[in-house]
Order: C-alpha cells, then sequence, then structure tokens
C-alpha cells in the first residue's frame, strides 16, 4: 500500500464513515485504521471474523473492510452473513483475488486488489458516501 501525506491532506475533509476494519496481521490493521483516520473516517479494527460479529452486533458500521483469508471464518463468510443480517452494509475486500469476489456477494460489495493505494481506497470510499 503507498500513501503520501499529501493525498491524505487533500481528502481530510472525507464523509466520515464508521468503519470496521478486519485483518489478522495487527501491523497491516493498525495502518489500515490510521490511514482510515487520516482520511476523516473513525475506524475500529478487529483480528477475526468472529470477532466482528461481536463488533457489529454492538456497534452501526457504515463499511466492513475485510481481509478475506483469515482465520477461522474467512472474509466471504462474514460478508454472507453481515449482508444477509444488515443488507445497507456496504463491503470492501482487501484481497489479491480481485473484482470476482464482490461480484459474488452482491450489490453493495467492493473489491480492492492488494497492494492497493490511497486513491483507490478514497475512490471506493467515495462511491460508498455518495450511496448513503
Amino acid at each position: 500500500m503507498t500513501t503520501s501525506v499529501s493525498s491524505m491532506a487533500d481528502h481530510a475533509d472525507a464523509s466520515g464513515l464508521h468503519i470496521l476494519v478486519v485483518e489478522d496481521n495487527l501491523d497491516s490493521q493498525q495502518l489500515v485504521c490510521e490511514l482510515l483516520a487520516a482520511l476523516g473516517h473513525r475506524a475500529e479494527g478487529v483480528g477475526s471474523a468472529e470477532e466482528a460479529l461481536v463488533e457489529l452486533e454492538q456497534q452501526a458500521f457504515d463499511v466492513l473492510f475485510t481481509d478475506v483469508s483469515l482465520p477461522g471464518m474467512s472474509g466471504i463468510e462474514l460478508a454472507k452473513r453481515t449482508s444477509e443480517k444488515t443488507p445497507s452494509l456496504k463491503i470492501i475486500f482487501a484481497s489479491g483475488y480481485g473484482a470476482q469476489i464482490s461480484k459474488n456477494i452482491g450489490p453493495g460489495t467492493f473489491s480492492l486488489p492488494k497492494p492497493y493505494d490511497i486513491d483507490q481506497l478514497q475512490d471506493i470510499l467515495d462511491n460508498i458516501g455518495k450511496q448513503l
């Protein structure tokens, strides 16, 4: 993932989405949460799909940002379960598998290929902000 301070500053007035980040690599999770905060969003991170389900029961989120490959339940299974319970929740998959993943889940899902840069992430978040 590449970032630039000037790019982040350009988007500091972002829509302020509440985002749940699901990433089992703690360093990556923290980096994504910090990046999202720099873009003007509220981000909270968890390390597994099971933890995400608990958070989703306790709080309302605008976006679920999940890795596909997670220990235990996969990001895809997590997305299917959350889509059934909360159809309005937007889902972003971060993976090396490409756009086919979001097509398999349905509308309101987006795929962000790894490695991604800040502009790719911001484009998806802008798109989501317009839909809410």
